[in-house]
Formats: C-alpha cells, structure tokens, sequence
C-alpha cells in the first residue's frame, strides 16, 4: 500500500490507526506556545565562573553583490600565481559570479582527461552499451590497442558499477565501455552539450570554439586522452551546469546579479535515471573516490564533482581539472516523489569549475575547496536564513551539515571528546553576551529546564534528557568556527540558564532527578553509534518521516516515523485565519514562494503517509511548488513562528483569507513530548518511551568504541575510511580481468555503504537479487528460487500494469521499484512504524514486505505483489494526487482481490467524499476493512460504466 495510511492486511484486509484517548487537562494544551516563549531563568553565579565572555559577533546578511565579491576573493587567492583558471558559475543562470585567471576560461582549449567520463557515460547510457546493472572488474591498467592507460585509484577485490567507477575514475572501466560504443553518438552527445563551439559569454572572436574529433572518434577520445579533443574551461562548465540543473545549457555571462537575464543556448533531456547515476558518481569522487583528499564531503553545503588529469602536451606537464557543484540545505520545490537521498535540479546552485596547468585532478579539487568554504560562509552570514532552517527541537532542525564542521578536526566531529565523563560544552548565550563553559550533564539540565518547563511526569523528562544528551554527543562542536559548540536557540537546542530554583522547586528537583537518573545514557543504533535525536512538542498522532519531512539521504529507520495513539488521544486541533495580503507578503519573501503580484490560490497537492504536506502549490501571476515544511517555515518567518504550528494542516479559502487548519505542534519529528506525558502518566518508563518512538534504537552509555559518531558523508561527519567508506572494496593485487555483467538475475557484489539506502538497516545477513525492473533485498538465509519466484511475480505485475497503461493510451511507462523483505515482521514493523497485521507497505519507489513465509501461510504471496506495485505505478505517474479511494480500490481490482473484500463489505453506502474523509483516520480495523470494500466497489462500478481505460487516465491525470 502507499504510505499514509494506504496499507495491505493479511488476508487482503487493510490497516486502522489509533483510536482517540481522553484530553489532557486544559494546562498541558499550552505546552507548545509556552515552550515557545523566550522565558530566561539565570544560571548561579558559579556557572558564570566558569564561562567564557568571548565576544562573537553575528556576521550581517549579504545580498548577491556582497557574496559575489567573497566567491571572487577566494577564487582569486585560491588561484594565486599559478596558470589556469578558476570559473564560478550560478548554475540555475549562467551567470559568471567570480572569475580567476583572465582570458584562459575562454580562450585557451586543451585535452579534457576523465573530466569528459561523465558525457561519456551518459552517451553509454543512452546507447545501451551501459546500464546501471554493468560491472566489471579492474586489472588496474587498459590496453586497447596501441592505446595504453593506468588505473591510479587501489586495487579492489569487488566489481565495480557505474557510479562506483565514476567516483574512482577506472579508465579500465569506461576504456571497456568506449570499446562498445559509437564514436558518432558520442560526438553526438558532446555537441548537444555545446563542446565543439563558442558558448557566447567570452569576447566574441578571441573565444575558442575548442575540437571535436572529424573523422574516427575512438577509445582514446571516449576517455578525454586525445589531441583530436580540446576543451574551454567555460565550455566545461557550462555543460556540465546542464547536467544537473535540469538540461538548461546557458552561455557563462559576467554580469552583476541587478536585472541579469540568463541567456538559454538549448533545453537539454537528461533522464532522471541518467542523472541519478551520474550524481551518485559524482558524490562518490568527493566522499571516497579521486577527490576525497580535499575534504569537500565535510563541508557544511552537499557538494559533488569531477576530477581530471589531462594528457601532457607542448612542455606541460598533465593539467588537472576539477568541475564540482553545491547544493544548499533548502530544497525549493522539493517533491517527495523525487529520490530525497539527492539535491534536485533547483537545489543545484552553484558551479565552481578549476583548471590548472602543470597540475592533476587531485590537486585542483583542493584547490576548490576555499571557494566551496567562502560560499557556505555567505550562507551562514544570512542570519535571517539560519533563523528559518528548521531546528532541532522546538521548531526543527534538519539533520544538518553544520555551518561549521569544517574547522572541526576529526577528532573533534568524534563523540569521544564529549561523551566522556568531564567533558565540556561551549553554549552561547543570545542574551547576556556570554559564552558559558559547563559540564555535559549540566548543559542538558539546561535544555531539560527550557524544553520541558511544562512537564510533571518524571519518566517523560528523563526520556528527553537521553534525546537532548544523544543530540549534544553526536552534534557537538556544531558552532566551531564561531568558537562554540552550540547556541541557546532552536537552531541547535532551546538552552536556559537557571539561576534561582526557588521560583518552582518541585520541577526543578524533577529536572535535576532526570538528568542525575540517565546520567551518561544516550540512544544508539544498532551499530552502538550514538542515534540521530529529535524531539517536538506534539506529533498529532504520527511522528514525521525525516525522509519525507526534510528530503534526509538514506534516512535512519528509526527516524521513518511511528504511530503515535497517545498524542492523538490528547491532541487538540488549531486554526488559524490569515489573511490574503499578509499571507502574500510572506511568501513574496522568498523566491521559492514568490507567486508575484497576487495570491489565488494555496493547495497541498501531495502528502505524506503522516499526514503532512509533503508538497503545497502556490496560484498567483506565477505558480510555486514547494515542500509543504519550507512553507511552514517561509510563512513563520515573516508572520511569527506560532503561526502555522506544523505542516500537518489542510488549507480553504473564505473570502480574503485563507484557513488553516491542523494538529500537531512542531516538526513532529522523533520524540513526541505531549506523547511522552501522556505514557508516562499511563505508567511507561523511559526507555519504554524511547523504544516507541526511536524503533530499534536502545539506551546505553557512549563511553565504548562503537559509540563514536555514524558514519554519514552526506551530513560532513568524518569517518574511518577503512571501515566505513568502502567496507566492501577489499584491495587485491591479483583479481584478474572482469566482464561486463549481462545475466537476468544479478547477486549485487558491490554497494558501498555511504551509497545504500537507509530504509532498512538490516543485522542479520542479506542478500540482493536484479530482474530487468526491480531490485530485491531479501534475507540470506531465503532460498534463491524462493526470491527469484518472488521477482518473477514482480515482473508479471509490471508486464500487466504495462499493458493497462498501453490500453488507456498512457505513454509512460510504470517505475524501476527497489524490494525489501524484511527477516522478522518486529524487523518489519520498527523499520515502517506499521501495525504486525500489516502485509506490506509502498514509500514512493520502495516496497517493503513482510516475511516471506508470513506472506505465503496468509494467502498473500501472489496478490501483494500486484497489489503494491499498483501503487508504486500510480505514486510515479500520477504525482500522488489520486484520491485514497480510487488508488486503493484500483490496485484491489488489479491485484484480484474483489471476492475476499466483498466478504468484508458493510453493506452500507458512503459516498466518495466520506469514503475519503474516513480512509484517512479509520477508527478500527473492522472499520479500515469495510473502508476497503467501499473502495474497491466504487472502482469496479466505475469500470462498468466507463471502462478501465478511463479509471486509469483518472488515476494518473
């Protein structure tokens, strides 16, 4: 079933959600807005002994202008004396934003090296001769030919795929490649991407058009190691911007940012598939490939790139290129159909381009790394911005690269110099212009007396001491370069100083107990890592799914979010009324919102399976689409942050206002603390609290090895590499000559970690299986037939979905879907936060299942399938849009599932709009059964009378 309530039951019954509980007294139903109050208590005076008066000051926002003449300093500096180039480049524009090295970005064209492997992948891609199912095996040298070349990256046992051989720059690799590959296509793609001409943006005559080959284009040229090959720095650039930013191919103009309008060269198609592929390579050269050295993965902006080491000619030595790209933490238009775990094209912002003579790839991609610096510094000078970024508790923080985990050291971004006994901690006061110096245990009384002022049940404050002290440990020296490790604001966690205790001695008592009483405790994965810790201040009956919630990489399972009865029970529901001019003067704020000189129209077009809006569209001169969090967010930054108090609301219009009207406090993100009251008054322990809402994590001391920081490249933490970074690339010398990869079904050998989904974080052994369209992970111990029979009952639901499709004249075809059997259904229901009775549940492109052996004693083995990749097939063609009923009752219909929900059928008729209303908060399963029923006699009605072709059409429009 989709994800948001839209489930399989065994027995081809469905899901229900909590039933309600009574309401907290009337005082507890103010905790959000007194927790959002800036109440201050002062510390003793024996704190303020110990703290640090350093003064820091805020940097002042930039405008563009501002910003372009940091990026042009530190291109400058970074450049030096040296010969080359380096190109700054907006990637949604065009537009030059700092330039190093005169005329050599336009006038000088020289041999490309691997900086060319990623056009040649795509024209691979393109031609078939590659597919993201192909590995090969490295010798460590290619010989085509008179054509000789090494492989400069370590000898690895495993095969290497598309992405990994990008990410290592395996000329073996793309020299096996180039062989089966039309040199004309090849050329084809490099003029489609302006290679081959002048981009418009130098000066006129004096620009190079660079060389493509004439006559044969062979090996060598596929590799970028050929005379007959020569390339501008400006042209790389700008083709390689139209790589990500959605095919747009601009001319590189200089122009100040006032009235700039990019000029369009031509729209490019670059399959999403293709350019999921390319950046997964791509990150990979940063992360653990060629590019690693630089340290461009830590840096407080999602970075990706490409080196090159170009063929010596004339008395150079080789030229080393470095094209890379940032991607900043806002996401605008985010849609969460899209693959979270990369930036979309919107995201992609900047282009830094560094050519260097006398030079190899290495080298210019460190030389980059000043200008990646000064550009997150321009980002974190936007006070205003970091105000707006969710924080981690109150208001939400995304599990963010810090602004600052670049002037950490690695053994500063460990958890060992915080999680021992005696550590400090650096807060910064906003009020008071102090930097206090205190004790760990002392920092989380601190967060405990701001965050849970309200709170009377002791369990509950010592279930959020454990979540504030894990935040603390795995996030500290989040503040380095400004000289402390956290500040006193939700942007990392609210912090009081408490100095006189005889205001309200009893919470105090309880505040100090909880913290004394967990003393040392944090949360920890499976892994013994210290856990990913959030906490808000009302869920309204489901906590968040970080994936969906903040388009989170390889989210952690524990943070895919939980029924939550207990909130629901006590939750009460808030509106609020804005009105047409203030709401537009709140989002014309923001050019991801900026809908122009009017507002028409506010409608969440997408949510997810919490029930929160996962994508709102905006109608006014100008349509926006967004995620329906970064609205939260750009409306509470203008209009105060009490309004709209999450993202979990439905919107109407009366009149010249728009109504709002929602559940939930926060980001409703891990830690649910009204859920917490309400269990701890129920008898609940801690870390019974904890295991309900952080699945598969448990509570221990960090002091032990295993407890440093997780790996996790795409938040800049710093890892052991030969452990983490490529735990399955063992290097050998003696691995002879691989193949190409051909056979139907595939056993994956090679996934680095730091490049596999986070959906299921499995601790028993597994094993993985391809078919032509989907990708099965499933547990070892199961016999391969039994998962070949699995896949095959796979591809027969695509092969029929297809045909479908094809007779209701819908040209697109279904998704390539990722499967995931889980090994126990507890594996199972902590991963998905569902219900035991659960068969199955479907999250964009990825369908998780329950045990096979549950699956075939319930009678489900060949319906579920069917079943859910109807829904895959409708999430991906139809954006997610359908209503409930036709989505449910369509797959049930597909799947052939009418005579058992007939036996469930209530007799009783609801109308579509009631059907819908109660498919998304059944109050039982009796009742998420007979919903059902409805649904699918509907569907079936509706096929009677205008044919299945027109209920399809409906299904996707």
């Amino acid at each position: 079933m989709k994800a948001g309530g839209k489930r399989k039951l065994f027995g081809g019954r469905f899901g229900m959600r909590g039933q309600l509980h009574s309401f907290l007294p009337v005082a507890l139903c103010l905790l959000p807005t007194m927790l959002g109050l800036g109440v201050y208590y002062l510390l003793p005076s024996s704190f303020f002994a110990r703290s640090n008066n350093t003064e820091t000051a805020a940097p002042a926002p930039l405008d563009e202008a501002e910003a372009d003449e940091v990026l042009r300093r530190a291109a400058q500096s970074a450049l030096g004396v040296r010969e080359g180039a380096v190109v700054v480049l907006d990637a949604q524009t065009g537009r030059v934003r700092a330039l190093a090295g005169g005329r050599t970005a336009f006038e000088e064209a020289t041999p490309p090296g691997s900086a060319i492997k990623p056009f040649t992948m795509l024209a691979a891609l393109r031609a078939g001769a590659l597919d993201a199912d192909t590995r090969l095996r490295c010798p460590g040298r290619f010989r085509h030919e008179d054509f000789k070349l090494n492989c400069a990256h370590a000898r690895y046992r495993d095969a290497f795929g598309p992405a990994q051989a990008l990410a290592n720059s395996c000329n073996y690799f793309f020299g096996r490649v180039a062989e089966t590959l039309d040199g004309d296509a090849y050329v084809r793609t490099l003029r489609e991407f302006g290679f081959g001409a002048r981009t418009g943006g130098g000066d006129g005559e004096r620009e190079a058009a660079g060389l493509l080959p004439r006559e044969r284009t062979g090996v060598p040229e596929m590799l970028g190691e050929s005379e007959e090959i020569r390339v501008t720095p400006a042209q790389m650039a700008s083709a390689y911007a139209a790589l990500f930013n959605g095919g747009r191919l601009l001319a590189p103009r200089a122009a100040r940012p006032e009235g700039f309008t990019p000029a369009r060269r031509a729209q490019l198609e670059v399959k999403p598939d293709e350019r999921a592929l390319l950046l997964e390579g791509m990150r990979g050269v940063v992360a653990y490939g060629t590019a690693a050295r630089a340290g461009l993965a830590t840096l407080p902006v999602y970075v990706f790139g490409k080196t090159g080491t170009s063929t010596p000619q004339d008395d150079w030595r080789a030229q080393g290129w470095f094209v890379g790209f940032a991607a900043g933490r806002a996401r605008p238009g985010g849609d969460s159909s899209t693959d979270a775990s990369q930036p979309s094209p919107e995201d992609v912002r900047l282009t830094v381009l560094v050519f260097l003579k006398r030079s190899r790839g290495a080298e210019a991609a460190e030389l980059a790394r000043p200008v990646f610096e000064a550009y997150a510094r321009t980002l974190a000078a936007d006070d205003d911005r970091q105000a707006a970024r969710p924080s981690s508790n109150a208001e939400g923080a995304r599990p963010s690269t810090s602004d600052n985990d670049e002037a950490a050291s690695d053994a500063d971004r460990s958890t060992s110099d915080g999680g021992e006994d005696g550590a400090t901690v650096r807060v910064r006061l906003t009020r008071g212009d102090a930097t206090l110096t205190l004790g760990l245990e002392d920092y989380v009384f601190g967060v405990v007396a701001a965050e849970g002022s309200v709170e009377s049940e002791l369990e509950s404050l010592k279930a959020l001491a454990v979540v504030v002290r894990s935040y603390a440990l795995r996030n500290i020296h989040r503040h380095a370069r400004d000289h402390f490790d956290f500040c006193d604001t939700t942007h990392c966690q609210r912090f009081l100083p408490v100095r006189n205790e005889s205001a309200r001695p009893e919470f105090y008592e309880l505040a100090h107990r909880a913290v004394r009483e967990t003393a040392g405790e944090v949360l920890r994965e499976p892994s013994g890592a210290v856990a990913e810790s959030y906490f808000s201040a009302a869920c309204g009956g489901r906590t968040a799914d970080i994936q969906k919630l903040w388009g989170v990489a390889r989210a952690p399972a524990y943070l895919r979010g939980v029924r939550d009865d207990a909130c629901s029970g006590a939750q009460e529901s808030w509106t609020d009324v804005i009105p047409s001019a203030q709401l537009l003067r709140a989002l014309r704020a923001d050019g991801r919102s900026d809908v122009g000189a009017r507002l028409d129209g506010v409608r969440v077009t997408r949510r997810d399976q919490t029930g929160r809006a996962a994508v709102v569209q905006l109608d006014g001169a100008r349509r926006r689409t967004l995620t329906g969090w970064d609205f939260k967010i750009i409306v509470g930054r203008t209009l105060g942050w009490n309004v709209l108090k999450s993202s979990r609301f439905e919107v109407t219009r009366a009149g010249a206002a728009f109504v709002f009207r929602g559940t939930g406090f926060g980001h409703g993100l891990g830690l649910c603390q009204l859920g917490a009251h309400v269990s701890a008054s129920r008898g609940a322990s801690y870390r019974q609290i904890l295991g309900r809402y952080f699945p598969g994590t448990t509570v221990g001391a960090p002091r032990d090895a295993a407890a440093r920081r997780a790996p996790n490249v795409e938040s800049g933490a710093t890892i052991d590499e030969s452990r983490a970074v490529r735990p399955s690339l063992t290097p050998d010398s003696s691995e002879p000559v691989g193949e190409v990869a051909s056979a139907r079904f595939q056993t994956a050998s090679f996934e680095p970690a730091v490049f596999r989904p986070a959906a299921y974080e499995p601790q028993s052994a597994r094993a993985s299986l391809r078919s032509e369209h989907f990708r099965l992970s499933y547990p070892a111990r199961v016999a391969r037939r039994e998962a070949e029979g699995l896949l095959r009952g796979f591809e027969s639901a695509y092969a029929d979905v297809s045909r479908r499709l094809a007779r209701a004249s819908i040209g697109a075809s279904p998704p390539d879907v990722e499967v995931v059997v889980y090994e126990t259904t507890g594996d199972f229901t902590g991963t998905t936060g569902q219900a035991p009775w659960v068969a199955a549940v479907t999250e964009g492109r990825r369908i998780h299942l329950q045990p096979l052996e549950v699956l075939r004693r319930r009678g489900l083995s060949q319906t579920t399938p069917r079943h859910e990749f109807v829904h895959a097939a409708l999430e991906a063609l139809g954006g997610g849009a359908a209503p409930r009923w036709l989505v449910e009752g369509l797959a049930a219909y597909v799947a052939g599932e009418g005579p058992q929900l007939s036996r469930a059928a209530s007799g009783e008729r609801i109308s579509t709009d009631e059907l819908e209303r109660r498919l998304a908060r059944p109050a039982s399963a009796a009742e998420m059964r007979a919903l059902y029923a409805a649904a699918y006699a509907e569907v079936s009605a509706l096929v009677r009378r205008e044919g299945e072709a027109a209920v399809w059409r409906r299904a996707v429009r």
